[in-house]
């Protein structure tokens, strides 16, 4: 990860730390911020650009990118994942792509927003360059969960957290052994080279399955299929990769990541959807607005409770729970259940 090439005094001194940390996360190639006062003057914190990229950003092109006008139209908390190359605002303005956003290879962009009290404008967002693949929506809601913590929660990785990937795997097996989260590191073959006592002690099918190799069937054979595919994806284009995974006793949600100096191995993290971090209803709600009722037929669908059951458990008509439905995909983005519950198992497993 480069250095940040430039950082001012509108950054608090974890800025750059935290940048380089949702970067690296999202699987991004760069990152900025961008701070509008205001009386029209800015400041700029990047990382992954060139002096070149952002003395030009800051000197014209900034007032040219319909970035802010964009997020300006989303729901507040909304991350927007652009892909520069067809988003139609980019392309009525050729001066921008082609004198600046072409010659710098910024494809692929997620970005997020907010406005302090005192009117001071902030951005946030990572790029991709050319010919890296598009950002997710999940990403998305991703980039909008680290900001949140960012804002409300100071949950700013720490030092030693930021440093992780670039330690050697003892240290980084250290730091992982005292999580209480299930974590492995595993080969492309799904053998485990270490798992933390989480990992062990967890009676969970994948985990018994992926530990215990035990015989199980055509279902356990499915879920390691999936986990073997999910991590040879992850090594084979050295970025993190997330799945859901249908096992006998629950859905999981699957997050492998790359390790630094170890290119043979993923970390692999698996989480069952019916234990989802504490909060989730409140995330929904703030970064999507969600009301209550939204955000849990939105968590009984990512349980895996059908329409029907959600329907009866909360005393209402099955078309009511349709047209609740329908709410929730316009206002996340979404167009079918297995996005939705994606989107649940990304941010409930933060």
């Amino acid at each position: 990860m480069q250095t940040p090439v430039s950082e001012t005094t509108d950054f608090p001194p974890s800025a750059s730390n935290w940048l380089s940390y949702i970067t690296d996360m999202l699987g991004a190639e760069a990152g900025g911020m961008l701070v509008v006062r205001p009386d029209g003057s800015h400041s700029v914190l990047a990382i992954g650009h060139d002096e070149s990229a952002i003395s030009q950003y800051q000197d014209h092109f900034s007032r040219l990118d319909p970035l802010t006008r964009l997020l300006e139209e989303r729901p507040h908390g909304r991350a927007l994942v652009i892909d520069t190359t067809r988003h139609p605002a980019y392309l009525e303005r050729p001066e921008l792509r082609n004198d600046y956003l072409r010659p710098h290879g910024i494809d692929h962009v997620i970005a997020t927003q907010w406005r302090h009290p005192d009117g001071t404008l902030h951005m946030v967002g990572v790029q991709r360059f050319t010919g890296s693949e598009p950002f997710s929506v999940a990403q998305g809601a991703e980039l909008d969960r680290y900001v949140h913590h960012w804002r409300v929660e100071g949950a700013v990785p720490p030092q030693e957290g930021l440093n992780a990937r670039s330690a050697d795997a003892r240290r980084s097996c250290d730091i992982a052994a005292q999580i209480t989260v299930p974590l492995a590191v595993v080969d492309s073959r799904l053998v485990v080279a270490w798992a933390n006592g989480a990992a062990r002690r967890s009676q969970g099918a994948p985990w018994v399955a992926l530990l215990e190799k035990r015989s199980g069937g055509a279902l356990q054979s499915g879920v390691l299929r999936h986990l073997q595919e999910l991590v040879g994806t992850c090594l084979r284009k050295h970025t993190s990769a997330e799945a859901l995974v249908a096992a006998s006793d629950d859905t999981w949600f699957a997050c492998a990541a790359p390790i630094a100096g170890k290119p043979e191995l993923a970390l692999l993290r698996l989480t069952g959807m019916h234990h989802l971090a504490p909060g989730i209803r409140n995330r929904l709600e703030h970064l999507y607005g969600l009301t209550r009722a939204e955000a849990e037929i939105t968590i009984q669908l990512a349980q895996g409770d059908s329409l029907d059951a959600i329907a009866a458990s909360r005393a209402v008509t099955l078309e009511t729970v349709r047209t609740q439905l329908r709410t929730v995909y316009r206002k996340t983005g979404t167009h079918r259940q297995g996005e939705l519950v994606f989107l649940v198992g990304v941010l409930g497993n933060g």
